[in-house]
Protein backbone atom coordinates (compact mmCIF):
# COMPACT_ATOMS: atom_id res chain seq x y z
CA UNK A 1 0.00 0.00 0.00
CA UNK A 2 1.35 3.42 -0.99
CA UNK A 3 1.87 5.84 1.89
CA UNK A 4 0.66 9.39 1.28
CA UNK A 5 3.19 12.07 2.14
CA UNK A 6 2.19 15.20 4.04
CA UNK A 7 1.21 17.86 1.47
CA UNK A 8 3.63 20.74 1.01
CA UNK A 9 3.57 23.82 -1.17
CA UNK A 10 6.57 25.80 -2.45
CA UNK A 11 6.40 29.14 -4.22
CA UNK A 12 9.47 30.14 -6.23
CA UNK A 13 9.45 33.77 -7.39
CA UNK A 14 12.25 35.38 -9.36
CA UNK A 15 12.44 38.49 -11.53
CA UNK A 16 14.58 38.71 -14.64
CA UNK A 17 18.19 38.99 -13.39
CA UNK A 18 20.20 41.61 -15.19
CA UNK A 19 17.08 43.51 -16.26
CA UNK A 20 17.62 46.35 -13.82
CA UNK A 21 14.81 45.10 -11.58
CA UNK A 22 12.28 44.96 -14.41
CA UNK A 23 10.20 41.85 -14.23
CA UNK A 24 10.90 41.32 -10.53
CA UNK A 25 7.79 43.20 -9.44
CA UNK A 26 5.51 41.14 -11.69
CA UNK A 27 7.03 37.89 -10.46
CA UNK A 28 6.68 38.96 -6.83
CA UNK A 29 3.03 39.87 -7.50
CA UNK A 30 2.39 36.44 -9.02
CA UNK A 31 4.12 34.74 -6.09
CA UNK A 32 2.00 36.74 -3.63
CA UNK A 33 -1.13 35.66 -5.52
CA UNK A 34 -0.42 32.09 -4.37
CA UNK A 35 -2.48 31.07 -1.42
CA UNK A 36 -1.54 32.05 2.09
CA UNK A 37 -4.64 30.11 3.09
CA UNK A 38 -4.06 26.46 2.37
CA UNK A 39 -5.17 23.24 3.96
CA UNK A 40 -3.96 23.14 7.58
CA UNK A 41 -2.11 19.90 6.91
CA UNK A 42 0.11 21.50 4.26
CA UNK A 43 3.41 23.22 4.92
CA UNK A 44 4.46 26.22 2.84
CA UNK A 45 7.87 27.35 1.64
CA UNK A 46 8.51 30.59 -0.22
CA UNK A 47 11.71 31.26 -2.13
CA UNK A 48 12.26 34.65 -3.76
CA UNK A 49 14.82 37.34 -4.47
CA UNK A 50 18.38 36.35 -3.56
CA UNK A 51 17.20 32.95 -2.26
CA UNK A 52 15.68 32.01 -5.64
CA UNK A 53 18.77 30.21 -6.89
CA UNK A 54 19.08 27.14 -9.08
CA UNK A 55 20.05 25.01 -6.06
CA UNK A 56 17.22 26.42 -3.95
CA UNK A 57 14.67 25.73 -6.67
CA UNK A 58 15.92 22.16 -7.17
CA UNK A 59 15.69 21.52 -3.44
CA UNK A 60 12.12 22.88 -3.39
CA UNK A 61 11.18 20.65 -6.33
CA UNK A 62 12.61 17.59 -4.57
CA UNK A 63 11.00 18.28 -1.19
CA UNK A 64 7.50 19.52 -2.01
CA UNK A 65 4.39 17.94 -3.43
CA UNK A 66 3.16 21.18 -5.04
CA UNK A 67 5.27 23.92 -6.65
CA UNK A 68 4.30 27.30 -8.09
CA UNK A 69 7.00 28.82 -10.30
CA UNK A 70 6.37 32.58 -10.56
CA UNK A 71 9.42 33.35 -12.66
CA UNK A 72 10.44 33.90 -16.24
CA UNK A 73 11.15 31.00 -18.52
CA UNK A 74 12.50 30.42 -21.96
CA UNK A 75 11.85 27.56 -24.32
CA UNK A 76 14.71 26.43 -26.54
CA UNK A 77 13.17 24.79 -29.63
CA UNK A 78 16.54 23.59 -30.99
CA UNK A 79 17.79 22.14 -27.67
CA UNK A 80 14.62 21.37 -25.67
CA UNK A 81 16.55 20.17 -22.61
CA UNK A 82 18.07 23.66 -22.38
CA UNK A 83 14.64 25.23 -21.98
CA UNK A 84 14.82 26.88 -18.60
CA UNK A 85 13.49 28.92 -15.73
CA UNK A 86 15.44 32.07 -14.89
CA UNK A 87 16.88 31.94 -11.37
CA UNK A 88 18.98 34.51 -9.50
CA UNK A 89 22.36 32.84 -10.12
CA UNK A 90 21.96 30.57 -13.15
CA UNK A 91 19.24 29.02 -15.26
CA UNK A 92 17.31 26.01 -14.02
CA UNK A 93 17.03 23.81 -17.12
CA UNK A 94 14.57 21.04 -17.86
CA UNK A 95 17.53 18.68 -17.92
CA UNK A 96 18.45 19.76 -14.37
CA UNK A 97 14.94 18.87 -13.24
CA UNK A 98 14.72 15.64 -15.22
CA UNK A 99 18.00 14.41 -13.76
CA UNK A 100 16.73 14.92 -10.20
CA UNK A 101 14.54 12.60 -8.25
CA UNK A 102 11.24 14.36 -7.57
CA UNK A 103 9.47 11.50 -5.81
CA UNK A 104 6.69 13.54 -4.25
CA UNK A 105 5.84 15.67 -7.30
CA UNK A 106 2.09 16.03 -7.71
CA UNK A 107 1.31 19.48 -9.08
CA UNK A 108 3.13 22.43 -10.68
CA UNK A 109 1.76 25.79 -11.75
CA UNK A 110 3.99 27.70 -14.15
CA UNK A 111 2.83 31.27 -13.89
CA UNK A 112 3.39 33.59 -16.87
CA UNK A 113 5.90 31.36 -18.59
CA UNK A 114 6.44 30.20 -22.11
CA UNK A 115 5.06 26.67 -22.21
CA UNK A 116 7.40 24.33 -20.29
CA UNK A 117 4.64 22.26 -18.73
CA UNK A 118 5.29 19.08 -20.72
CA UNK A 119 8.87 18.95 -19.46
CA UNK A 120 7.74 19.12 -15.83
CA UNK A 121 5.14 16.44 -16.41
CA UNK A 122 7.78 14.23 -17.98
CA UNK A 123 9.93 14.87 -14.88
CA UNK A 124 7.26 13.32 -12.67
CA UNK A 125 4.62 15.94 -11.91
CA UNK A 126 1.20 14.32 -12.28
CA UNK A 127 -0.62 17.55 -13.07
CA UNK A 128 0.78 20.79 -14.53
CA UNK A 129 -0.64 24.17 -15.51
CA UNK A 130 1.36 26.28 -17.92
CA UNK A 131 0.86 28.93 -20.56
CA UNK A 132 1.09 28.75 -24.31
CA UNK A 133 2.69 32.20 -24.52
CA UNK A 134 3.67 35.05 -22.22
CA UNK A 135 0.95 36.43 -19.97
CA UNK A 136 0.61 39.99 -18.69
CA UNK A 137 1.67 40.04 -15.01
CA UNK A 138 -1.10 42.41 -13.94
CA UNK A 139 -3.86 40.14 -15.24
CA UNK A 140 -2.23 36.74 -14.56
CA UNK A 141 -2.52 37.32 -10.83
CA UNK A 142 -6.33 37.31 -11.16
CA UNK A 143 -6.29 33.85 -12.74
CA UNK A 144 -3.80 32.56 -10.14
CA UNK A 145 -5.87 33.88 -7.21
CA UNK A 146 -9.10 32.42 -8.61
CA UNK A 147 -7.44 29.09 -9.39
CA UNK A 148 -6.18 28.57 -5.83
CA UNK A 149 -9.51 29.79 -4.42
CA UNK A 150 -11.26 26.92 -6.20
CA UNK A 151 -8.50 24.41 -5.40
CA UNK A 152 -8.51 25.04 -1.64
CA UNK A 153 -11.99 26.38 -0.86
CA UNK A 154 -13.54 24.19 1.88
CA UNK A 155 -16.87 24.05 0.03
CA UNK A 156 -15.02 22.30 -2.83
CA UNK A 157 -13.21 19.85 -0.57
CA UNK A 158 -10.46 22.10 0.82
CA UNK A 159 -7.68 19.55 0.29
CA UNK A 160 -4.63 19.51 -1.95
CA UNK A 161 -5.88 17.26 -4.74
CA UNK A 162 -4.06 17.60 -8.06
CA UNK A 163 -6.88 15.78 -9.86
CA UNK A 164 -9.03 18.93 -9.42
CA UNK A 165 -6.59 21.17 -11.34
CA UNK A 166 -8.34 21.10 -14.73
CA UNK A 167 -11.70 21.79 -13.09
CA UNK A 168 -10.27 24.63 -10.94
CA UNK A 169 -8.55 26.22 -13.95
CA UNK A 170 -11.79 26.09 -15.92
CA UNK A 171 -13.71 27.68 -13.03
CA UNK A 172 -11.00 30.32 -12.54
CA UNK A 173 -10.86 31.43 -16.17
CA UNK A 174 -14.65 31.81 -16.21
CA UNK A 175 -14.69 33.64 -12.86
CA UNK A 176 -12.27 36.34 -14.04
CA UNK A 177 -13.75 37.06 -17.45
CA UNK A 178 -14.77 40.60 -16.46
CA UNK A 179 -11.19 41.37 -15.30
CA UNK A 180 -9.06 39.39 -17.74
CA UNK A 181 -9.39 39.62 -21.54
CA UNK A 182 -10.05 36.42 -23.47
CA UNK A 183 -6.60 36.41 -25.13
CA UNK A 184 -5.00 36.37 -21.65
CA UNK A 185 -7.35 33.71 -20.21
CA UNK A 186 -7.10 31.27 -23.10
CA UNK A 187 -3.32 30.86 -22.77
CA UNK A 188 -3.57 28.84 -19.55
CA UNK A 189 -3.51 25.10 -20.16
CA UNK A 190 -3.62 21.99 -18.00
CA UNK A 191 -1.92 18.70 -18.77
CA UNK A 192 -1.96 15.52 -16.74
CA UNK A 193 -4.47 13.97 -14.36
Amino acid sequence: MKTRITPSFATIGQGQPGAGGQGALGCRQRARACPEARPATATRTSISGDAATRAGALKALEENTWVHLACHGKQDPTQPYHSHFVMRDENLTLLDIMERDVPHAEFAFLSALIHLAAGLQFSGFKSVIGTLWEVNDAVAKHVVEAFYKYMFDPKYGGVMDCTKAAWALNRATHAVKTKVPLEQRMVFIHIGV
